[in-house]
């Protein structure tokens, strides 16, 4: 009898959290920092399928899926990876934030690669905050 109410509130709780999830499904768009200080136009198509988050950031020339998506309450995660068009290196950037409302803050941050060393003029990687809202 023990076990049995255990696992039902166990399913209440996992079935709770899915209902609960914020709805990200949609497009998503705002700006981030670009190089030399500008701001850049940034945006994301987002689908969720219970606390599994997929979808693709838009850019200029080419469009980059998400990979690792999570919704877990109003909390979001997620990784995209660039490839650089000529030494064709790769970098992730994992995405996290909160979502309230109709607008979705997130921090980016570069994952630390070996050629990340301390070295001369190399800059170590840093985070941005970027806030995006639902169109």
């Amino acid at each position: 009898m023990t076990r049995r109410i255990a696992r039902c509130a166990l399913g209440f709780l996992l079935l709770a959290n899915w209902v609960l999830a914020a709805d990200i499904t949609g497009i998503w768009a705002g700006q981030q920092q670009g190089r030399n200080g500008q701001l850049d136009d940034v945006a994301f198509r987002f689908k969720l399928e219970g606390q599994t988050l997929t979808g693709k950031m838009f850019g200029d020339e080419f469009d980059l899926p998400i990979a690792e998506g999570t919704v877990s309450g109003d909390q979001v995660r997620f990784t995209v990876t660039t490839t650089n068009y000529y030494s064709k290196t790769a970098t992730v950037f994992i995405y996290t934030g909160t979502i309230k409302g109709g607008e979705l803050e997130l921090v980016r941050e570069r994952v630390a690669t070996p050629q990340d060393t301390p070295a001369v003029n190399r800059q170590q990687p840093g985070k941005q905050t970027l806030k995006l809202k639902r169109l």
